[in-house]
């Protein structure tokens, strides 16, 4: 056995490698901070936003205003507006409290450096569950930063828009929720249970979803308290084992229903529990079917851009003969439940929206950041038990090592940085869709708009300026795609009963008491005509304008946006007033 100075040396290389790469993650992720707290509210986020300051006004979601969105969207967007303000700032801070509870909960949920990656990652103490293999001191932090980094970074590259998203909310839900899971059964906690079972019924108010991979968590839990549940009998402690399970589960279930309590609470006083309802018939059907993608594009947009350290992962499991692996890990097991959740989460929308992935990468990253820990530091532990193995694994052993390295290597040395870059690359200021329509809205009469003006668009800005100047709506339609069909549709709008019924409704609305002003966008959510094409969609709507108003003002723009990885020209405008005494 090499005496201690040789050890020493030997390790020195990797020591200063980790270093290295706690370094060049670290710096990334903090530049992310620095880059973007002055992001405006731009994008899905910003309708949400509105839609929670009209609620506060009195406007009652389902009922007054038509949407897809669940009341946990609705009620985390107005307690966030609360909690940080209703600024621009205010949004930065809530996107910078979401990754910072993500990063929290990574370092919770990633495994000390003793217990590996195959072995139970509990057993029985005679007051805690803790490690069945006797734990070193310290912990292994290398996962816990290689995951936080890459998430929060893969965040900031989505890009402007996707700051404070639903979907991120839901998957650091989740994310927290398995944390709170995995110190319930370390340290058999029921406190730690009911914070599971809290944030698990949060994240199902946001969407339905969830509510799966919370029970089957659960479960996994259950089946580990048992086999704790086991030892205690083997060890004589039956007294304690027949309490251990209820009150694990029992604060766990309670707690998951008080958040769907309040949100059916909310929906009750807001009258709008029968508009919810007919919505699952309705507008939520009929949203999930736009805009898809084909399989290979929504998978390949799921994983992007870790697709060459997904590979290596893959690749490593398949050297070390555990690909189709089923740990005895019971915590394992939970992160290849979400990654599996968060895999057909993406499949089951179809659009490969950026946002859609959040509650895939959750689960994702920390299961290849202790798997490439893992192959990594194998060889690196001194006094590692030697045993006599064939030549083909140890071969198959040092290409795992190998492969992790470089894995690690690239994310910290190549994709973290590169994505630094490309997030202070992004032109931010650049919003002059917002700032020259709030100026034309201004001229036309600013505050006195309020109830008297509408716009026809979802998400490329109206909708922002008009919470921006505190502006309400004169309808609550707030989405295009509900008036116009969408270009994607298999039958004309006239034909589908969601778009048959709100135009009616709207038009009713706009005969009776015509606004003093409309905004067009000329775009339709979602990938619908561009230059206004939407207008040709339904004619009545089109004559309605020509006869009774007047084309104001046209804006397009005159230089593109780089607000994501894409640069993209934004949306065009066009605002009309109300002419006098008209027909």
């Amino acid at each position: 056995m090499p005496p201690p100075s040789a050890r020493a040396s030997t390790l020195q290389p990797a020591r200063l490698f980790r270093i290295a790469l706690a370094a060049s993650l670290t710096l990334s992720a903090l530049l992310f901070f620095l880059w973007s707290w002055r992001w405006p509210l731009l994008g899905d986020s910003s309708l949400i936003h509105y839609i929670g300051f009209l609620i506060e006004r009195g406007w009652a979601p389902y009922r007054d205003l038509g949407d897809m969105n669940m009341p946990g969207s609705y009620l985390i967007e107005i307690a966030a507006m609360h909690l940080f303000g209703t600024g621009d700032l205010a949004w930065r801070l809530f996107d910078f409290t979401l990754l910072a509870i993500a990063s929290a909960s990574l370092f919770v949920i990633t495994p000390s450096r003793a217990s590996g990656l195959g072995g139970p990652s509990f057993a029985v103490s005679s007051q805690r569950v803790g490690s069945e293999a006797p734990r070193q001191s310290g912990h292994n932090w290398l996962p816990g930063l290689f995951s936080a980094s890459l998430f929060i970074l893969i965040h900031g590259r989505d890009g402007l828009a996707e700051g404070g998203q639903r979907d991120l909310t839901m998957a650091v839900l989740l994310l927290t929720a398995t944390a709170f899971l995995f110190v319930a059964v370390r340290k058999g906690s029921p406190r730690s249970a009911a914070a599971f079972g809290l944030l698990s019924g949060i994240a199902l108010t946001i969407k339905p979803t969830a509510l799966p991979l919370s029970l089957v968590q659960l479960l996994l839990a259950v089946t580990a308290l048992r086999r704790f549940r086991m030892a205690f009998l083997h060890l004589g402690r039956s007294r304690a084992n027949r309490s251990v399970l209820i009150q694990f589960v029992a604060p766990a279930a309670l707690a998951s229903l008080i958040a769907p309590a309040i949100a059916l609470i909310f929906l009750l006083r807001e009258h709008a529990l029968a508009a919810f309802l007919a919505g699952f018939h309705g507008i939520i059907p009929y949203y999930a079917s736009l805009g898809h993608r084909p399989l290979s594009f929504v998978l390949l947009h799921s994983i992007s851009p870790l697709l060459p350290i997904v590979i290596a992962w893959l690749v490593v499991l398949t050297l070390q003969g555990r690909i189709l692996y089923w740990s005895d890990n019971w915590e394992r097991n939970v992160l290849l439940i979400g990654v599996l959740f968060g895999l057909l989460n993406c499949i089951a929308q179809q659009r490969a929206l950026p946002y859609y992935r959040y509650p895939l990468l959750v689960f994702l990253l920390p299961l290849m950041a202790i798997d490439f820990t893992h192959a990594f530091e194998t060889a690196q532990t001194p006094g590692a038990p030697s045993m006599t193995v064939s030549s083909s694994w140890v071969g198959s052993g040092r290409a795992a090592r190998a492969l992790a390295t470089l894995a690690l290597a690239f994310a910290a040395f190549a994709l973290a940085p590169q994505s630094a870059i490309l997030i202070h690359r992004y032109r931010w200021r650049e919003t002059d869709f917002i700032t020259t329509l709030q100026q034309n809205l201004t001229t036309l009469g600013g505050p006195a708009l309020s109830g008297h003006i509408q716009c026809i668009d979802s998400i490329s800005g109206c909708g922002n300026v008009l919470y921006r100047m505190r502006l309400e709506p004169a309808t609550g339609v707030l989405s295009d795609f509900l008036l116009f069909g969408a270009i994607s549709d298999q039958q004309p709008p006239d034909q589908i009963p969601i778009l048959r019924d709100t135009r009616a409704q709207f038009l009713a609305a706009m005969l009776a008491h015509p606004p003093q002003v409309i905004v067009v966008t000329s775009h339709l959510h979602i990938d619908g005509p561009d230059n206004f094409q939407k207008l040709a969609r339904w004619p009545a709507f089109a004559q309605f304008l020509d006869g009774r108003y007047t084309l104001q003002t046209q804006w397009s723009p005159t230089r593109t946006a780089r607000w994501w990885s894409r640069e993209e020209t934004p949306a065009s405008y066009r605002i009309y007033v109300l002419r006098p005494g008209g027909p």
